[in-house]
C-alpha cells in the first residue's frame, strides 16, 4: 500500500519537524546569531555555504544513485554498501584539501579556515548521515528515516541549551555552535548504521571490489555534477554578498533567509520520499500522476499557507525573532519567503525527472540556472546589496521551478490541469486577505499564528486543494 504508507508516513515526517525543527530555529540558531553578531555570524554563514557547494565531491552523486538503486532492487544492498563507504572514506580527504584551498584563494584568513576545516569535518559526516539514510529510504522504512531526520537537531538542541543557557553564555564561540553539531551528526551517523546492520545487511569488506566501485562513481558522475550546479544556484548568493558587501550585510541575508532555511527542510525531506517512490512507479512502467498529485496538493497548498501569514505578518515576526523593527530587514524576508513556493516545486519536479534519468536535461536546467544566479547576484548585489541577492534567489529559483514543469510534463505525457492552478491562486488570494483581516483587527501575532492551521485546512478543504477522494484514490492506485 504504497499511497497509504506515503501519506501516513508525509504525516509523521511533518508532525516530527513541526515539533522540533521551531525550537531549533527560535531557541538555538537565531541566538547564536544574537549573541555572536551579524559579523561573526555572516562570517560562518558564508563559510557554511562554501562547504554546502563543495561538499557534492564527498558524494559524487552515490546518495541519490544509491537511493535509485536500492529502491529498484533492494537486494543490491549487500554489494553497494561496501563499495560506496569505502568511495566516500576517499572522497572525504580529497574535499577537505580541496575546500581549504578554495577558502584560501578566497584570501579568508587563518582564523577563518580552521573554521572552515570544522565544517569540511561537520559535511563530511553530514554526508555520511545522508547516504545510510538512503538506504533506509529506500526500503521504504519512513519511520526510521523520519527519525532520522530530526534525531540530529534534538541532540544538538540538547547540547546547546546547556551552551547558551546553561554554560558561560557570555564567553560562547562560534566553533561551540560547530563543535555541537559534528557530534549531533556523527552519533545519529552511528545510529543510521545500526539500523541498516540490524534490519538489512552487515557491512563485509569482503564485498569490496574496487572496479565496481570505480563503476558505481562512474555512474553517479552525472547526479554529482547537477548537485554542484544546483550548490551554485541555491548556495551562491550568500558567499557573493560575504565577499562583496562584507560578512555584516550577509549576517543581515542570513536573518531573513532562515526561516525559509527551515520552512525548506520539509520539502527537502519529502523529495527525499518521493524519489524511490517515483523510481519504483516508472520502473514498473505505472502511473505516477496520482503520487505526483498527492504530492503537489499537499505541499504546494502548505507553501501557500505558509507564505500567506508570513507575508503579511513579517514585520512581528522579525520582531519576535531579532526584536528588530526594520523595514529593511522585514522587506527582504519579504522577497525571500516568496521563493518557497518555487522551491517547494523544485523539490517535486526535479525528484521527479532525477527518477526518470533525465540527467543530462537536469545538469542544462541546473547549468542555465547558476549562471543566471551569478549574473543577477553580481548586478543586483552592488545595487542593492542583501535586497538584491534576496531578488536574485526569487527570479532564479521560479524560473527554474516553471523550467521543471515544463519538462516534467513533455517527458513524462503529464496533464496539466488549469483548474488546480485556479484553485492554488484563490488559495492563497483568501488566506493573504484572511491574514489582512487579522492584522487590520489587531489580532496579536501568536493568536493569528494558531488561528491559521485551522484557517488553512478549512480553505484547502474549501477550494477542493485537500479532498478525501485525493487521498482514497491515492491508497487505492498503489494498494496491493
Amino acid at each position: 500500500m504504497a499511497g497509504k504508507s506515503f501519506i501516513s508516513n508525509i504525516l509523521l515526517l511533518i508532525l516530527l519537524n513541526v515539533l522540533v525543527k521551531p525550537v531549533w530555529i527560535l531557541l538555538i540558531d537565531r541566538n547564536v546569531q544574537l549573541i555572536t553578531g551579524h559579523e561573526t555570524y555572516g562570517l560562518y554563514n558564508a563559510l557554511m555555504n562554501l562547504s554546502l557547494i563543495f561538499s557534492i565531491l564527498l558524494d559524487m552523486g552515490i546518495t541519490n544513485y544509491n537511493n535509485k538503486r536500492i529502491a529498484s532492487n533492494q537486494g543490491d544492498i549487500d554489494q553497494a554498501l561496501p563499495n560506496l563507504l569505502v568511495a566516500k572514506l576517499i572522497l572525504a580527504p580529497v574535499f577537505m584539501l580541496i575546500l581549504l584551498l578554495a577558502g584560501w584563494i578566497l584570501q579568508y584568513q587563518k582564523a577563518d579556515l580552521y573554521i572552515l576545516f570544522l565544517l569540511s569535518v561537520l559535511q563530511i559526516l553530514s554526508s555520511l548521515l545522508l547516504y545510510l539514510r538512503s538506504n533506509i529510504s529506500a526500503h521504504h522504512d519512513f519511520k526510521a528515516d523520519s527519525f532520522l531526520s530530526v534525531f540530529d537537531k534534538v541532540l544538538m538542541i540538547l547540547i546547546c541549551c546547556w551552551l547558551l543557557y546553561g554554560g558561560p553564555r557570555l564567553n560562547f564561540r562560534i566553533e561551540w555552535f560547530i563543535y555541537a553539531q559534528i557530534f549531533s551528526t556523527g552519533l545519529a551517523a552511528g545510529v543510521a548504521y545500526f539500523i541498516i546492520h540490524k534490519r538489512y545487511t552487515r557491512l563485509e569488506l569482503s564485498r569490496f571490489r574496487f572496479q565496481e566501485m570505480r563503476t558505481m562513481c562512474l555512474n553517479s558522475l552525472p547526479y554529482a555534477f547537477l548537485i554542484l550546479l544546483m550548490g551554485i544556484y541555491l548556495r551562491s548568493g550568500s558567499l557573493m554578498l560575504e565577499r562583496m558587501e562584507g560578512a555584516a550585510e550577509n549576517g543581515l541575508y542570513a536573518e531573513a533567509f532562515r526561516l525559509l532555511e527551515v520552512l525548506n527542510m520539509l520539502g527537502f525531506l519529502f523529495a527525499g520520499m518521493l524519489l524511490p517512490m517515483f523510481a519504483r512507479l516508472i520502473g514498473k512502467n505505472e502511473s505516477i500522476q496520482p503520487l505526483l498529485l498527492t504530492a503537489v496538493h499537499i505541499l504546494m497548498t502548505i507553501s501557500l499557507g505558509l507564505v500567506a501569514f508570513g507575508y503579511v505578518f513579517a514585520q512581528p515576526t522579525m520582531q519576535l525573532l531579532y526584536e528588530d523593527e526594520s523595514p529593511y530587514l522585514t522587506h527582504i524576508y519579504r522577497i525571500v519567503l516568496l521563493t518557497f513556493p518555487a522551491m517547494s516545486i523544485m523539490n517535486i519536479y526535479s525528484t521527479l525527472l532525477t527518477a526518470n534519468g533525465d540527467m543530462r536535461l537536469l545538469i542544462r536546467i541546473a547549468l542555465g540556472g547558476s549562471i543566471l544566479s551569478i549574473i543577477l547576484n553580481w548586478f543586483m548585489i552592488q545595487q542593492w546589496h542583501a535586497a538584491g541577492a534576496a531578488v536574485s534567489a526569487w527570479l532564479v529559483q521560479w524560473i527554474i521551478g516553471l523550467v521543471y514543469i515544463h519538462f516534467s510534463r513533455y517527458r513524462l505525457a503529464l496533464k496539466i490541469r488549469p483548474d488546480l492552478i485556479f484553485r492554488f491562486v484563490i488559495f492563497f488570494a483568501l488566506m493573504i486577505g484572511f491574514n489582512a483581516l487579522f492584522q487590520y483587527f489587531k489580532i496579536a501575532f501568536i493568536p493569528a499564528m494558531l488561528m491559521n492551521l485551522p484557517l488553512c485546512i478549512g480553505l484547502a478543504f474549501a477550494c477542493g486543494l485537500w479532498t478525501k477522494k485525493l487521498f482514497q484514490g491515492s491508497i487505492s492506485q498503489f494498494s496491493s
